[in-house]
């Protein structure tokens, strides 16, 4: 794979950067096109972008540190000449919640409506940002005699050296693939939203429910250090237990036909 997209003297454009800025920007303008069905002004619109933005940042970076304190208390990494590396995404989707709904509540608007649309357009930045992943050699998979393994074979890629030349379980492609489809049945369910046919809420907590479901499988399949195991589970598939089954909870409960409009 490709590390970097762009490497001509001082200027160095990495892939993993590209994608996951594509991703974002991808999203931003899909929901731009959604703003009046939102409710929104244009300034409003802005600010929750930003908001969002923040949070994401914050809380990717924030469970990155707790899932990797040892080599920070080491000083094998540093907050402020590392920031860069180290994003979590289950800690980003976190710090959006947070931020969006505390925005959501400050401005007045209905919350869950709102995140709807966000549920529906998080799969398929996501599953550009996974390309970046892939380019990268971050998120890998473990060694697999499948026909479809893949092999990384450049020395600035982050695969380790024991797994260089060797064939892996490209997760990063499962994953984005899954994202994929998982937006596709989600933005059938937008559709529905839109002609009165759901609850507010149902595409969100759809979409929580079914990344659940994607990234536990994976997380089996990866070989990466994603911060040891309780139980034999990473921290992202306990995340994704407890975030799916609050989810699946909320889903049951739901009334589907009650219907929470934009202000």
């Amino acid at each position: 794979m490709f590390p970097k997209l762009l490497d001509i003297g001082p200027i160095h454009l990495a892939s993993y950067g590209v994608f996951v800025a594509a991703g974002y920007l991808l999203g931003i303008l899909w929901l731009k096109r959604r703003r009046e069905k939102m409710g929104l002004s244009e300034d409003r619109f802005w600010s929750l972008i930003y908001a969002c933005f923040a949070g994401a940042v914050l809380g990717g970076k924030l469970m990155f540190i707790a899932i990797n304190r040892h080599a920070y208390a080491s000083g094998e990494l540093g907050f402020f000449r590392d920031f860069r590396y180290g994003f979590v995404f289950y800690g980003g989707f976190i710090g959006i919640c947070i931020a969006g709904f505390a925005w959501a509540r400050h401005d007045g608007i209905p919350m869950l409506s709102t995140a709807d649309y966000f549920g529906a357009v998080a799969p398929i930045g996501h599953a550009i940002g996974r390309l970046g992943c892939l380019g990268a050699g971050c998120c890998y998979g473990a060694p697999t005699r499948l026909p479809w393994g893949l092999r990384f074979t450049r020395t600035d890629s982050l695969v380790p050296d024991y797994y260089r030349g060797v064939p892996l379980h490209p997760t990063q492609l499962y994953e984005a693939a899954g994202n994929v489809l998982i937006a596709a049945l989600l933005w059938r369910l937008i559709q529905r939203k839109e002609a009165g046919g759901l609850k507010a809420g149902v595409v969100f907590f759809s979409y929580i429910v079914l990344y659940a479901a994607l990234r536990f499988a994976v997380e089996c399949l990866r070989a990466d250090d994603r911060g040891g195991v309780l139980l034999r589970m990473s921290p992202a598939q306990w995340t994704a237990l407890i975030l799916g089954g609050a989810a699946v909870a909320w889903l049951a409960s739901a009334r589907p036909l009650t219907i929470e409009r934009p202000a």
